[in-house]
């Protein structure tokens, strides 16, 4: 049985899951780690802030609702097939409201708006960002409390990290209320001596601030959202699963 500490008297906590990097394992993070703190009893919104939709084609119930709206035209978190979690799912109309965005002079607080409401509803709210430092990214770092970075365990991914850690500083200097939550390594292979350097390069740098479970390159992982399931559903004993588990706890008890 999945077990963490119980929650303290805080509510709301809110994480943005981001990196300008794409298939790093953002997703499958958000849907994995959701699930994992749903189990343990914490009420979970996630927020699909990417308009390619991918957290929303695992967590909805099929089929979908015709009536999809995006969160700033008035979307209401919807159950999922995990339990105790919710979902604000994203469509293809989150790109029109990108343009939108740029051009208001609070663009980048409008999320912070809609998200204020729901921390008074949910134990914890997750953000899914797009692989880009775009309206939409600003607008969920600038929503959130703290940022999750998954990264994967190669050299060019260092890059991008400081690309996206200036940014989120310039954001911060800026007033946002955001702190680093952590850092945690995807796709990791022990027996590859570029990960392990990689590893051991964070960890000498960023010291605790990277998770100390790491997700292994698992092929279930990749498997599960095609069957419409997190790990947990779909094959709650592989090591991608015990490994989220673990992750979910470092991650509930990171925000005490």
């Amino acid at each position: 049985m999945f077990h963490v500490e119980p929650k303290q008297s805080f509510r709301g906590r809110v994480i943005a899951i981001s990196n300008q990097k794409g298939g790093v394992g953002k997703t499958t993070t958000v849907v994995n780690v959701a699930a994992f703190a749903g189990l343990a009893g914490w009420k979970t919104l996630v927020i699909d802030h990417d308009p390619q939709a991918n957290a929303s084609s695992v967590l909805l119930p099929q089929p979908a609702p015709q009536n999809l709206v995006t969160v700033y035209q008035g979307q209401i978190p919807l159950p999922t097939n995990e339990e105790n979690v919710w979902l604000v799912p994203a469509t293809s109309g989150l790109l029109d409201d990108e343009l939108k965005l740029t051009r208001q002079d609070q663009g980048r607080h409008a999320l912070r708006q809609k998200v204020l409401g729901w921390q008074q509803q949910f134990d914890l709210i997750l953000i899914d960002c797009p692989p880009s430092l775009s309206a939409l990214s600003t607008n969920a770092l600038v929503a959130s409390n703290f940022l999750l970075l998954p990264l994967q365990a190669e050299y060019f991914a260092m890059e991008g990290l400081g690309q996206l850690l200036a940014y989120v500083d310039d954001l911060q200097q800026q007033g946002a209320d955001l702190q680093i939550l952590g850092i945690v390594l995807t796709m990791y292979d022990k027996n590859n001596t570029m990960a392990v350097q990689v590893d051991n390069d964070l960890r000498l740098h960023f010291k605790h601030k990277v998770f100390q479970t790491a997700i292994p390159r698992d092929g279930i992982l990749a498997t599960a959202p095609s069957h419409g399931q997190s790990i947990l559903s779909y094959d709650p004993l592989s090591a991608g699963s015990i490994a989220y588990a673990a992750l979910t706890r470092e991650v509930l008890r990171g925000l005490e």
